[in-house]
């Protein structure tokens, strides 16, 4: 198996894979494992709970999240591991601060390093609750540019008031000692020195430690997206209070702004299903009559003039006919009467022009 520059499998793997190192004073000890569904840090918490410490897994759930699996495999990982797990929703807190972060944005509309202040504050809280002495993460030196360098790494432990007691198993031996380590509690020598971004050694350790089935390999975070930080964006710029609740508009269908009106043109069947659902009584759901037609949401319109463009471009994604000219729309809301409309021979260019 061929690896990059700079990495190496353990000479010890096949130790820490087999072997336990459980210290006398060990047993009372009590960690906050930070686990996503990743392979990285079940792993982590494999070789710590190796060393005889008490873990409790802790995951993060927002509609950011763009794994596959369906709650990133976190419990899955908690369960084989045999430890309990706690589950926490990220709320409109967070929401501001993405909006305004201390420590900027990295490639998009993603606060990596506030994200992570945010986190293991909220572990730390959890780690007092429980008596636990410190935190444990997947994170491996120089696999994300933004906040999982040196510099980063030390400015996230001490804004989170956390120096010291953050041990990384992945990635211990590149990284000062922690608390944990000079104690005594932790046994350093069966830390790794894991860096970057091949996966060679957690997928071989996967293998050893049988989670390799379990992992989420598809995660990832819709904040770094190009396309939804700008639906983003564009909802920050045109609300007060954001709300979480309001995110899962973001993630589905087409969505344009027309000076201060808003509205998403479904895509197919399920979002169609989904605008549906989510109408409130000041919004008012459009869609061309008789034929088949995507469902647009437009969000508060206060005239019926207001439905004109969105109906325009409803009707440039149904099947209308090429020879029609005209076409009924209709909506779900009796304050807004039903109306034929012409297709418009511009829509091409105002759909580049208002689409997010």
């Amino acid at each position: 198996m061929e690896l990059s520059q700079g990495e190496s499998f353990p000479r010890n793997l096949e130790k820490i894979s087999k072997t336990k190192n459980i210290p006398q004073n060990a047993k009372k000890i009590r960690a906050v494992a930070l686990v996503s569904g990743g392979l990285d840090s079940a792993i982590a918490v494999k070789l710590i709970i190796d060393q005889g410490i008490d873990v409790y897994a802790m995951t993060f759930h927002s509609p950011f999240c763009t794994c596959s699996s369906g709650g990133c495999s976190a419990a899955i990982f908690a369960e084989k591991l045999e430890i309990p797990i706690k589950h926490v929703s990220k709320d409109d807190d967070y929401l501001r601060l993405v909006k305004n972060p201390k420590f900027t944005y990295g490639k998009n509309i993603n606060p990596c390093i506030d994200c992570r202040i945010h986190i293991l504050e909220r572990a730390k809280e959890y780690m007092n609750e429980i008596g636990a002495q410190f935190i444990i993460t997947g994170e491996v030196l120089g696999q994300r540019p933004k906040s999982q360098m040196i510099r980063a790494l030390k400015t996230i432990e001490n804004e989170a008031g956390l120096a010291g007691r953050i041990l990384r198993p992945l990635s211990a031996k590149l990284l000062d000692p922690t608390i944990m380590e000079n104690e005594g509690i932790i046994d350093r020598s069966l830390l790794l020195d894991i860096q970057g971004r091949r996966r060679n050694i957690q997928v071989e350790l996967g293998r050893n430690f049988n989670l390799i089935e379990q992992y989420c390999a598809g995660g990832g975070c819709r904040l770094t997206d190009k396309n939804f930080a700008s639906r983003l964006k564009d909802y920050f710029n045109f609300t007060e209070n954001p709300k979480m609740a309001d995110m899962k508009f973001l993630r589905i269908g087409r969505h344009f702004r027309y000076q201060n009106l808003k509205f998403i043109v479904g895509k197919n069947e399920n979002e169609n299903f989904k605008l549906k659902t989510w109408v409130t009584n000041q919004d008012v759901l459009i869609e061309a009559k008789d034929i088949s037609s995507p469902i647009t949401l437009v969000f508060n319109p206060k005239k019926q003039e207001d439905l004109i463009l969105p109906a325009q471009i409803t009707l440039r994604y149904s099947d209308t006919e090429e020879n029609s000219n005209y076409m009924e729309v209709f909506s779900n809301n009796l304050d807004f009467k039903n109306f034929l409309l012409e297709k418009n021979p511009n829509i091409e260019e105002i759909i580049k022009e208002y689409r997010i």
